[in-house]
């Protein structure tokens, strides 16, 4: 839920801590809500088409509400997305979908393998049968593969706790992006599925983000010259 992130994972206070010591810039953090549909939406547009529509949400009106609410530099080159465990799936699967909005992504114990881990009457209303035309398209195995030869490819990010109940599906995903080639940092820590591992390292995933965007800002000032 939204509130998670800034009760349970600190997470205003990480990013203004690492601001203070030169580690991060200033930066606008949104934690929106996943709809808290049971398990969760996960953040897709649902197959059976009762109203979950939160990649519409996401997409469409979130990210035009905070660019024309707040003071954001408004490009792809400068927003990020990131998640932890369904919301690390939605990470990767809203900005492989939508790399013209975000040009890098991280995950935090996300579950990659969404329609392997998942029971089949949970998959259903979000993704038809399995092997459909439909469950392909949010399928991150089949995104990266389609992404990875793309200009506008998003830097990817993730890590997961060696106790984590998601540890092996990290490591299918990690070989699956180095046997197809797709530039990515995957991290391996001691730690579970639980607020203690994500408030730590989440200091991780934002340090990505900032070396992202200094990269970006490299290039511009070369082409610039």
């Amino acid at each position: 839920m939204e509130l998670d992130w800034p009760m349970h994972g600190r997470a205003g206070e990480t990013a203004a801590d690492m601001a203070r010591s030169g580690e991060l810039r200033d930066v606008i953090l949104v934690m929106p809500n996943d709809g808290g549909h049971g398990r969760g939406t996960f953040y897709a547009n649902w197959y059976e088409g009762t109203g979950c529509k939160f990649e519409d949400y996401m997409i469409y009106d979130l990210i035009g509400y905070i660019d024309s609410t707040f003071r954001t530099i408004a490009s792809r080159e400068a927003r990020a997305i990131a998640g932890d465990s369904m919301g690390g799936y939605g990470s990767f699967m809203l900005a492989w979908r939508h790399p013209d909005l975000f040009g890098a992504a991280a995950s935090l114990s996300g579950n990659m393998q969404v329609m392997e881990t998942l029971h089949p009457y949970e998959t259903a209303p979000m993704f038809g049968p399995l092997n459909g035309p439909y469950a392909r398209q949010y399928d991150l195995s089949v995104l990266s593969q389609a992404a990875v030869h793309a200009s506008n490819r998003p830097a990817i990010y993730f890590d997961c706790g060696t106790d984590d109940f998601l540890f092996h599906t990290n490591l299918f995903f990690e070989r699956h992006l180095l046997d197809i080639g797709y530039p990515h940092t995957f991290n391996r820590f001691e730690g579970d599925h639980n607020w203690a591992y994500w408030e730590q390292h989440l200091r991780d995933a934002l340090a990505f983000f900032e070396a992202q965007f200094r990269q970006q800002e490299e290039l511009c000032t070369s082409w610039q010259s």
